[in-house]
């Protein structure tokens, strides 16, 4: 068991440090935004602009914003699984002891959460894969190219969100089935 319980540590660490580093890609973000917006308006006042190297095309803009915004998304929901930072209904789940949410919580995994990201990861890879072979790019004609580069991040994401169920089922696991001091131990994890 309390091999189960440094397993889960493991993963729980790499997917906080790749949370971390993935919520970086706010302020990249939030830069396209400003420059998206100011340039919008510069253009409209100098018209002249258009034409200069400062300019990069709103569509492009608009793009690399979702972009960024998909990334940071798919990124983190490992990291916001772990932490507990996603809906759920806490009118009931509150009321049930620590053992039955465990149990709730590993029967979800096992029955739901692993099972869907097993889905989204295989469709995601097939959905990627086309799109690299077939040269996808933006259905704008001023967009993006290499449409797969997004497209690869919805299996990725959720590669690192079932790594984030695989690491809460061990420590329920645990939770539920060992020892007591280990169970202590695991109630203080994340």
């Amino acid at each position: 068991m309390q091999r189960l319980l440094s397993l889960s540590d493991g993963i729980t660490r790499l997917i906080e440090w790749i949370g971390r580093m993935a919520a970086l890609l706010a302020l990249p973000l939030m830069l396209v935004i400003v420059y998206d917006i100011i340039s919008r308006k510069l253009l409209g006042i100098y018209p002249a602009l258009s034409g200069s190297v400062w300019h990069i095309s709103s569509t492009k803009l608009q793009e690399m914003e979702w972009h960024l915004h998909a990334v940071l998304f798919l990124l983190c929901l490992g990291y916001a699984y772990l932490r507990d930072r996603h809906v759920r209904i806490e009118l009931v789940r509150e009321r049930f002891s620590p053992d039955l949410r465990a149990a709730i919580e590993l029967l979800g995994c096992l029955l739901f959460l692993l099972p869907y990201c097993y889905l989204v990861i295989s469709f995601g890879i097939d959905f990627t894969a086309r799109a690299y072979h077939s040269g996808e790019v933006s259905a704008a004609l001023t967009g993006l190219p290499h449409r797969w580069l997004i497209k690869a991040m919805l299996p990725l994401g959720f590669s690192i969100l079932a790594l984030a169920a695989m690491a809460t089922v061990l420590r329920n696991i645990v939770l539920l089935f060992g020892q007591a001091d280990l169970r202590d131990q695991a109630r203080s994890r994340p």
